[in-house]
């Protein structure tokens, strides 16, 4: 109806209107209770202190090395210490051979330090394009050659990358089908499957048993890391606290769907991208997506939703990359594609432990030899809500963080996430308003805008960034992290 109705990028990507396949719940119910969380029933899986998560599949107590000689590392971080592998998930279907793909990359500096799990979004996207083209102590270039990067988040943190979930990257279920048993289809199974990886992951390196945990990502992860980690705190509630998560961080995130879209109007008619008259149109064409919302379309309301912000970029604005308004080019599609190439070399899966498994980036991103089981699975999560007492929940319980690439124009743009603030209520939401905005300087330049308080909540504009704000800016970006992970004010 307005172009067509597909997402670019990290995103998304073309949907259909079936539903999605129907199963049955998934999880080991040793204690079931049941609760109202995004918008579905979901089910809290409490698995018995102390089980090693791992060994309950029977799977190998081995470290899971990676073997760098296959890898043609940077001399830099020739010697860097990683591990990759799987972990099994869907414990109550181990006929379903269900497993989440993880590449962990020990931190290149001395001293005790946090481990940051790093998830990427989609829904669909591989949690390796973080690793690879964002924010690892290497960088994959378009020659296919790797360098080394001097800002990359291992300067401060141990770092895990997670394939979320199964059918993402490396991640896989037995039944490999579009419409296979193995996938998950909300947020809330999602969320039961990751705390399950990540225990796993635990327990494979009891090294990491008393680290302060983060979880950070972007874009669709902004769903990811809400659901698991008020999972995670559920847990804690029940007495359970073997992830010691302290902190979440959260990139150009989309935690309310239709607040975000009907942003993207108005930021484009601020930066003269659109004039008034396509800003009119397009809060127009939104009332039909707002009643879609309203009555629980949630399918239809993504459809029509997604199909006005392909409009305005197709036909009004036509720009290549909407994830950064100031991009020729849509580099990250042929950066997807040189890292579909480097991750299915024979020596590259023999180096990550993965066998012949292929690595795909079943977001739509890039070529694929496959369907795209994830969004078709999540096709109903789209446009529904975080509900605000999940997020305000965590806020009142760990350290959060937002931040916003200044250049992102999709519906991920910074305008949304401060929308989104503005009509949240939470405990100390008068003390965030009342905060300062203050400007954030490395070594003498401006960064960006931070409000608010790291012991708490704060929010971060990231100056002359998109919506790749560690690719963009990667100084800065780890900057923004050190602060973070160590409390301390911008």
């Amino acid at each position: 109806m307005y172009g067509t109705t597909e997402r670019q990028g990290e995103k998304g990507l073309p949907r259909n209107n079936s539903p999605p396949p129907s199963r049955s719940p998934t999880g080991l119910l040793v204690s079931v209770m049941g609760f109202f969380m995004f918008g579905m029933l979901g089910v809290v899986i409490l698995l018995p202190r102390g089980a090693p998560v791992a060994a309950l599949e029977g799977a190998p107590r081995h470290q899971h090395l990676v073997d760098n000689k296959n890898l043609n590392l940077p001399e830099e971080v020739s010697d860097l210490t990683m591990y990759a592998g799987f972990v099994p998930t869907n414990l109550e279907k181990p006929e379903l051979d269900s497993h989440l793909f993880y590449w962990m990359l020990k931190s290149q500096t001395e001293g005790p330090k946090p481990l940051v799990i790093w998830l990427n979004g989609g829904p669909g996207a591989s949690s390796l394009t973080g690793v690879l083209l964002e924010l690892g102590p290497f960088l994959l270039e378009r020659s296919g050659e790797l360098k080394y990067n001097e800002f990359g988040w291992t300067q401060e943190a141990h770092v895990v990358a997670v394939d979320n979930p199964v059918g993402a990257g490396f991640s896989y279920t037995s039944s490999e089908e579009v419409d296979g048993e193995g996938y998950v289809n909300s947020l809330g199974e999602m969320a039961e499957q990751l705390y399950i990886g990540i225990l796993g992951i635990l327990d494979l390196h009891p090294w990491l048993k008393d680290s302060p945990i983060f979880i950070a990502g972007e874009s669709y992860a902004g769903k990811y890391i809400p659901a698991i980690s008020h999972y995670i705190l559920e847990k804690s509630r029940e007495g359970d606290d073997r992830v010691n998560l302290k902190g979440i961080a959260i990139g150009n995130g989309e935690l309310k769907p239709y607040t975000a879209y009907a942003s993207t109007p108005d930021y484009l008619r601020n930066l003269g991208l659109i004039d008034a008259t396509q800003q009119t149109w397009a809060h127009e064409a939104l009332k039909a997506c707002k009643a879609q919302v309203d009555a629980e379309e949630w399918i239809a309301a993504f459809e029509t939703c997604q199909g006005i912000e392909d409009h305005l970029f197709a036909e009004f604005v036509q720009i290549p990359f909407i994830y950064d308004i100031r991009e020729k080019t849509d580099f990250f599609t042929d950066l997807t594609a040189v890292a579909m190439d480097w991750l299915n070399k024979p020596e590259v899966h023999e180096a990550l432990n993965v066998g012949d498994r292929p690595w795909r980036q079943s977001d739509g991103q890039g070529p694929s030899s496959i369907g795209r089981p994830v969004p078709e699975h999540l096709k109903l999560d789209e446009m529904q809500d975080i509900p605000d007492s999940v997020i305000t929940n965590l806020i009142d319980s760990y350290r959060v963080m937002l931040y916003s690439g200044q250049y992102d124009g999709s519906s991920c743009n910074f305008l949304g996430t401060e929308r989104m603030l503005d009509d949240l209520v939470w405990e100390g939401k008068d003390d965030y308003e009342a905060s300062e905005r203050r400007v954030w300087k490395v070594d003498g330049s401006v960064a960006g805008y931070a409000k608010g308080s790291t012991e708490s909540f704060s929010y971060v504009l990231v100056a002359n960034s998109g919506h790749l704000v560690p690719t963009n800016q990667p100084e800065n970006a780890l900057d923004m992290l050190r602060r973070f992970i160590n409390n301390e004010e911008f």
